[in-house]
């Protein structure tokens, strides 16, 4: 006959016995494990991400303060060198009428220019 190969399926000498039936079995058994874990893996790596935020945010929270005190103190180390050195300089010019302006505005006075 011409059609001969077509009367019966290639794969079936191929795909029977005992070990097809173990190996099917346990692709399903795989399958049907791995769709029961899979919530509790995203559960886990939800709270895994979660604790990841937390810590990241109050270790992030330290190393800022750090960096802060860090810079408030050059600043006020800085500013106390300066404001020392600009009073000892010979160049600096006082107001003579200082305690009269005091907590208020500075205005010109009218002959001034």
């Amino acid at each position: 006959m011409i059609y001969q190969q077509f009367q019966q399926s290639p794969f079936q000498p191929r795909i029977s016995g005992a070990r097809a039936w173990l190996a099917m079995a346990v692709s399903v058994s795989l399958i049907c494990l791995s769709l029961f874990l899979l919530p509790f893996v995203l559960l886990f790596g939800a709270i895994a991400l979660g604790c990841l935020v937390l810590f990241s945010r109050i270790y992030v929270a330290r190393q800022v303060s750090k960096f802060n005190r860090a810079q408030a103190q050059a600043q006020a180390q800085e500013a106390a060198s300066q404001e020392t050195e600009f009073y000892r300089s010979t160049n600096v010019v006082r107001e003579t009428h200082a305690e009269q302006y005091r907590g208020r505005t500075f205005e010109h006075q009218q002959d001034e220019k």
